[in-house]
């Protein structure tokens, strides 16, 4: 999640590569996108993969009281999905 973290304020361009080298570490990890029943979801781009880990993420800070950090990173995930 770091370099998603450190682009967040950067232009369009550092938050896409930031979205790229998230997912390659997510392929690395073996770390599958599931739906409901733990199935792995067929077919998920780079950009599904890493708006699910960072959604993961943001209810872990939630958990933690951190509110307002979860909100900011709520902003970072909209602005990943719009990027084409």
């Amino acid at each position: 999640m770091e370099p998603l973290l450190g682009a967040s304020d950067g232009n369009d361009g550092e938050v896409l590569d930031a979205v790229n080298l998230v997912a390659e570490a997510i392929a690395a990890l073996g770390i599958t996108v599931t739906d409901a029943q733990g199935h792995p979801l067929p077919g998920v781009t780079d950009t599904v993969a890493v708006l699910a880990m960072l959604q993961q993420y943001r209810q872990q800070l939630v958990r933690r009281g951190r509110m307002e950090d979860a909100v900011g990173l709520g902003d970072l995930a909209k602005r990943i999905a719009a990027l084409k």
